[in-house]
């Protein structure tokens, strides 16, 4: 096999590193011991949204680079939404709505042959949160008492994971995509929008907080204008996605999303 040239380093996260290679495309390159399933699941991802007609990346194939695994993608030009214009409102709002209803068009997709699912993804990450066992018993039973949904899944829409590109918005990572229920994708990306990314700006400056606050009340009231989703049908999802977001390792910022199950009257 033809060793990959790597030719720039274009972006980092926990679980992998992406690097440009010739001929418009990029080879996202999966960090040691990452389990395999991972791999397999945003492969599974990336066909199933082509597939249903979604504009994203591409994918070309996994390739493997020294001890590492990777998927070939092709490269979308574009800028991400990560840092949204937080002091040009009006453009913040547009930006939104695109955001929104993005999303919402994953969820018109069905999910028909993705072997992986939103609940068990989420059980998963439930047994293995760092929290007590009065806590996981009790997000157990919420999760299980909704119904395995069949609509396709991103499950970890935020503006991080989305390009602006001239073709229009483009998500990206889809590592844990799944067959499942939308409510539950929402209450992932209004939990993101509201307790991950925590820098020193963050904790110290109060107004900063509450603007993360708005963004994910107007994220909200958005997709659920677009869709007609209820807010009890996302409620339901909370407490389950709160829980899975205490993994070890996790961006959430788990002092403050802590601090908000307190207020709710759960012990952590």
């Amino acid at each position: 096999m033809i060793r990959l040239k790597l030719q720039t380093l274009i972006g980092s996260g926990g679980s992998a590193d992406v690097f440009r290679l010739a001929g418009g495309r990029v080879l996202k390159l999966y960090r040691e011991g990452l389990d395999p399933g991972v791999i397999a699941r945003e492969h599974d991802g990336v066909r199933h949204a082509v597939d249903q007609g979604l504009h994203v990346a591409r994918a070309f194939g996994t390739r493997d680079h020294g001890d590492r695994s990777g998927i070939v993608f092709e490269e979308l030009v574009g800028k991400p939404l990560l840092r949204l214009p937080v002091l040009r409102p009006f453009r913040t709002r547009a930006l939104l709505r695109r955001f929104a209803d993005y999303q919402a068009r994953i969820h018109l997709c069905g999910a028909a042959g993705l072997p992986h699912h939103q609940h068990d993804i989420i059980h998963v990450r439930i047994e293995q949160a760092e929290v007590g066992e009065q806590l996981r018993t009790a997000a157990l039973e919420r999760l299980h008492a909704i119904p395995r949904g069949d609509r396709f899944c991103h499950g970890d829409y935020h503006p991080g994971n989305v390009i602006l590109t001239r073709a229009g918005i483009a998500a990206i990572d889809w590592s844990n995509a799944s067959a499942g229920d939308p409510a539950g994708d929402v209450a992932r990306t209004e939990l993101l929008f509201r307790y991950a990314g925590y820098g020193p700006s963050l904790r110290n400056v109060p107004p900063l907080r509450h603007i993360r606050a708005m963004t994910a009340d107007f994220y909200l009231r958005q997709y659920r204008e677009s869709t007609g989703l209820s807010d009890a049908a996302i409620d339901a999802w909370r407490l389950p996605m709160a829980v899975a977001s205490l993994v070890p390792g996790s961006r959430v910022h788990r002092p403050t999303l802590i601090a908000a199950l307190e207020r709710q009257g759960f012990s952590v």
